[in-house]
């Protein structure tokens, strides 16, 4: 059972503070006549965050992910090396107002870079240039292609 007296000076405290907030408040000077009571700031310039992912382990750690490992660089084609563009499978696309395409179970918004995997296992660096309502039009080493939805299959 709680004893109701031992919490009497508990309250007491909370009134008496209280009321010498609510003194203070009203002894305050009123402001001068065409000033207002609101106090103004000053903007204080927010600094931007820099994220630096490093390059090996030697040059740092992810410090939200500490345990994991730095992915490779992406390499990026050699000149006159051809692809076979019938290994690029449009998946599907999302209706509007955010219009998304999936490109071997990869999605892409318009203006997108990103990996793909081929059947073959190679990766290749694509761009989403445009998605249309049945097919999307990607860039693959400056060569641009339509995929269209494959239905029925």
């Amino acid at each position: 059972m709680l004893n109701y007296p031992s919490l009497i000076p508990a309250r007491l405290i909370c009134l008496c503070f209280c009321a010498a907030v609510a003194a203070q408040a009203a002894s305050s000077k009123a402001p001068a006549p065409g000033r207002s009571a609101v106090p103004t700031f000053t903007p204080v310039e927010i600094p931007q965050s820099v994220f630096v992912i490093p390059a090996s382990t030697k040059d740092g750690r992810n410090p939200f992910f500490p345990q994991s490992v730095t992915a490779a660089p992406v390499s990026k084609p050699k000149e006159g090396v051809t692809i076979d563009l019938s290994g690029f499978v449009l998946n599907g696309i999302t209706s509007p107002p955010r219009r998304t395409a999936m490109i071997n179970g990869r999605t892409f918004e318009p203006g997108e870079e990103g990996e793909v995997k081929l059947p073959s296992g190679a990766k290749v660096m694509i761009k989403c240039e445009e998605i249309k309502s049945e097919s999307t039009i990607i860039a693959v080493n400056g060569l641009r292609r339509e995929l269209h939805l494959r239905f029925g299959l």
